[in-house]
């Protein structure tokens, strides 16, 4: 006839599944969330990386262009000069000259926001991309993870072959394995 287990033995049965499962998934569980939170921080570090790029992109480009405009300003305030110091005839080709500059200025202004605008549409590019990386790593972890354990759940075991796995496991994750701590103990009780 079976013994029934009374309520404290089951219990306290619970717990020792729980210390076994803490024993061989515990570090495991506590692996996967500091890769997890490994992952986050360096995916954010990414993040703010690319937009300090970005930022250091445009204000360099920003810079470069208020330092051209400078020095158009400056040629132009140079050749009005110039024009000024000449005769007559000389202020008619002066201003022929001056709307040629006027032109390539134009010319120049409209170069300038073509590349300002595919700086921009690159920048939305990159970070469309690295959203999209980020999302599909996201998802590629997460399939895994749901394949890891279903996979785990579909395993069924008799209690003593998942007592035995247990402490096999058990015991490889403390460096050593079952039959070596026999042969110590064994050892220990000869002397």
């Amino acid at each position: 006839m079976k013994k029934e287990n009374t309520p404290s033995e089951e219990i306290s049965q619970l717990g020792n599944v729980d210390q076994i499962r803490e024993i061989l998934f515990g570090s495991e569980s506590r692996e996967l969330k500091e890769k997890f939170k490994k992952l986050e921080s360096s995916i954010e570090s990414m993040k703010t990386e690319m937009r300090k790029k970005i930022e250091q992109t445009q204000s360099d480009f920003n810079t470069r262009i208020e330092s051209e405009l400078e020095g158009i300003s400056r040629k132009i305030k140079n050749l009005t000069t110039q024009q000024q110091d000449e005769f007559a005839d000389v202020r008619d080709s002066a201003l022929k000259q001056e709307k040629r500059i006027q032109n390539s200025l134009d010319i120049l202004e409209e170069e300038l926001n073509a590349k300002n605008e595919q700086l921009y549409k690159q920048q939305v590019e990159n970070n469309n991309a690295l959203r999209s990386q980020m999302d599909t790593l996201r998802d590629e972890m997460i399939a895994v993870l749901d394949e890891k354990l279903s996979e785990l759940s579909e395993i069924k075991l008799s209690r003593d072959d998942a007592a035995e796995i247990f402490m096999d496991a058990a015991m490889q994750m403390k460096g050593t394995k079952i039959n070596q701590q026999l042969a110590m103990a064994q050892q220990a009780e000869s002397k």
